[in-house]
């Protein structure tokens, strides 16, 4: 559950965009280098492991980290077969002029597999850990970076009953410090969304996983960096992040279970490349962030840097100027069934953490949510989770919440924008005290929103004065919904202007749902000018406007379809991307900026640089402007190439 505490610096560990950080170090996993000979994979794509990491180690050499670590299965084939010494051989060929300091551990295809007897490969033995060490060097490091340990260790050998593992774990307690800043490094993630979940192929059995656990829980242990699993996972485990990263070469089609529509690709998930890269890691004083650099399946290290693409948001330092509404499943496991490969002896539940990672690169530090996520343990925890990595809530809920409802949102406070209390219009004079009372027990601002039929709700624009000339005392501001039919910018001025006038917030429903239950709002670039648009208001009057953008995920069935920020697989929509780099240009400047509209054009500076948002067409560029089209990033010359999307001039 959460920490109760009134102290938000506790909880959130949040970074000033403009503070610089101390290192930069990338993580990269499972490469999976093939030796000679055909490949071993039954897939068309196995043939590209090699190809795809000596474009991924081209990107890091252009992003110029301090030091790149690889948490292991460098290589595919397993040790004592032919090919491993050829595999060994070409990964050496493709770090060979990295250009930095590299160190590497091993995964279960370089030394052999966690010991279980119903695993698909030979555990890790003597003989395997002596072909490892001969081939690929010492099994686990300890050294020092600016002050900060790196710890990174041979998860194989945990559980093994090895000599080695017991020598391993004295060498632990001895390196991981009990007083100072550190990061630790292994193949196996412990669990992937229970501490006590039962032992599946991709976590570590019992008695070892609760060795490790205690020890991050005695050290400031600031993140665990793991890999194994082919695809994204983000736990807190006290005061440690612990995240399982992507590979470069394919993703584990096991968790394509975890989407609600079939996968794309002709691989049933394996070759879905926007999941494949590594994690480029920022050290601040403090705290750190992590960005995924997606590789997107790249093949040539001539064009990778061009290719492959990083957004450098994060909640906890350069966040969004918007926030969004998380309407679907967000916080639960979902069911992985048996499936005859890695797992098929039991069944798993793990979340698909995939929407965190995507919140992440998107900067979405605002998230709402309904006030029974409270309710429940899972969501609620996830919510504490989520407050670490530097996210903030809106709660919702219709009529005064209840009293338990009230000691849960007390304990939270300090991570809540606000309480989004949403009644009928004839109840807003009986509740007002009662919501005044309210607020200050729980110590959090309650926003008050006005119930329509069909449970749509939000203060229409239009009222906007009347509203606020008669909102409560006790009240801290009012939630206003514009529907995507309606105008955005001058009803988004006009509720800002009150909110300055009357001292008070606004918050702000930006809906892409339409009107009609029926039918589907929308074009992809209708969408996409709306959210710039919105997140550009966001940032303009961000002293006083709180905007949510509704929804997160498409809703391809049921009632209200919408099309989100993301689709259904959880790849960026084309308002994702928009809302994407223009977060990236307008993150420097948390305290917003003034904004000049002329027709479909928003004029804005930045650090003495001027800008223009177009909407509905590409105007006339004069001397050295340039003109870039948001949802790409493409630069173009014409009308023709905007092709409806919004467009940044500069």
């Amino acid at each position: 559950m959460f920490l109760k505490t009134q102290d938000r610096s506790l909880i959130m560990k949040t970074i000033s965009p403009l503070e610089r950080p101390l290192l930069r170090f990338v993580v990269i996993t499972d490469t999976h280098v093939n030796g000679e000979g055909s490949s071993p994979y039954p897939y068309p794509s196995g043939v590209l492991a090699n190809s795809r990491a000596a474009a991924a180690f081209a990107k890091i050499r252009a992003l110029k980290p301090d030091l790149v670590l690889h948490l292991g299965d460098m290589v595919h084939p397993l040790p004592g077969q032919l090919n491993f010494a050829s595999a060994v051989a070409n990964f050496r060929q493709i770090i060979g002029d990295l250009e930095v300091p590299i160190r590497w551990i091993p995964g279960n295809h370089d030394i052999g597999d966690k010991p279980s007897c119903w695993l698909p490969a030979p555990p890790v033995s003597k003989e395997t850990h002596t072909i490892y060490t001969d081939a690929l060097g010492p099994d686990r490091h300890c050294f020092e970076h600016n002050g900060i340990r790196f710890v990174m260790a041979d998860a194989t050998l945990i559980n093994s009953g090895m000599d080695a593992e017991e020598e391993q774990w004295n060498w632990l307690d001895t390196n991981i410090p009990r007083n100072r800043r550190s990061f630790l490094f292994m193949h196996y993630p412990p669990y992937l969304t229970d501490t006590d979940e039962p032992e599946h192929y991709d976590n570590i059995a019992n008695p070892g996983r609760s060795r490790l656990l205690a020890m991050l829980r005695d050290r400031p242990v600031e993140a665990l960096f793991t890999g194994h699993v082919h695809n994204i996972f983000m736990n807190r485990f006290g005061n440690t992040d612990i995240h399982v990263l992507p590979a470069t070469s394919f993703v584990r089609n096991d968790y394509s279970q975890l989407f609600p529509v079939p996968p794309i690709d002709e691989e049933n998930g394996r070759n879905h490349v926007s999941r494949l890269g590594f994690m480029l890691v920022e050290v601040f004083e403090k705290a750190h962030t992590v960005h995924w650099v997606n590789t997107n399946g790249g093949t040539d290290p001539e064009i990778a840097d061009q290719q492959m693409t990083v957004s450098m948001l994060h909640p906890r330092r350069r966040a969004a100027p918007v926030g969004v509404d998380l309407r679907q499943e967000w916080a639960r496991p979902l069911p992985i069934i048996p499936d005859g490969c890695c797992d098929e002896l039991s069944r798993k539940y793990v979340r698909n953490d995939y929407l965190a990672m995507r919140l992440h690169s998107l900067g979405l530090r605002h998230l709402r949510v309904p006030m029974q996520d409270l309710i429940d343990e899972r969501a609620a925890a996830r919510m504490s989770d989520f407050a670490a990595f530097g996210h903030t809530f809106t709660v919702y809920g219709v009529g005064v919440p209840t009293t338990e409802i009230g000691d849960r949102l007390a304990a939270v406070a300090p991570i809540l924008s606000g309480v989004e209390v949403i009644l009928p219009p004839e109840a807003f004079a009986e509740t007002s005290a009662p919501l005044a009372a309210f607020s200050r027990a729980i110590g959090a601002p309650v926003m008050l929103s006005k119930l329509h039929a069909s449970g749509r709700h939000g203060f229409p624009a239009e009222e906007v004065d009347e509203a606020f000339a008669a909102i409560p005392a006790g009240i801290a501001g009012l939630c206003f919904a514009i529907e995507p039919t309606a105008p955005l910018w001058l009803p988004l001025e006009a509720i800002a202007a009150a909110a300055h006038k009357y001292g008070k917030r606004a918050l702000v429903h930006v809906r892409l749902a339409g009107a009609s239950f029926a039918k589907d709002a929308g074009t992809p670039e209708e969408n996409a000018r709306r959210i710039a648009e919105a997140t550009l208001a966001g940032w303009a009057d961000r002293a006083v406007l709180d905007i949510v953008i509704d929804t997160f995920v498409d809703f391809d069935r049921g009632y209200f379809l919408r099309s989100g920020l993301l689709d259904p697989l959880c790849d960026l929509r084309p308002a994702g991307a928009v809302l994407q780099r223009l977060a990236e240009l307008l993150a420097d400047t948390p305290d917003g900026g003034s904004v000049r509209a002329e027709g479909s054009l928003r004029y804005f500076s930045i650090a003495g640089k001027h800008y223009a948002l177009a909407l509905n067409k590409l105007p006339t560029i004069k001397g050295s402007s340039t003109a870039i089209r948001l949802d790409t990033g493409t630069m173009i010359a014409t009308h023709a190439e905007a092709a409806g999307m919004p467009i940044l001039l500069s």
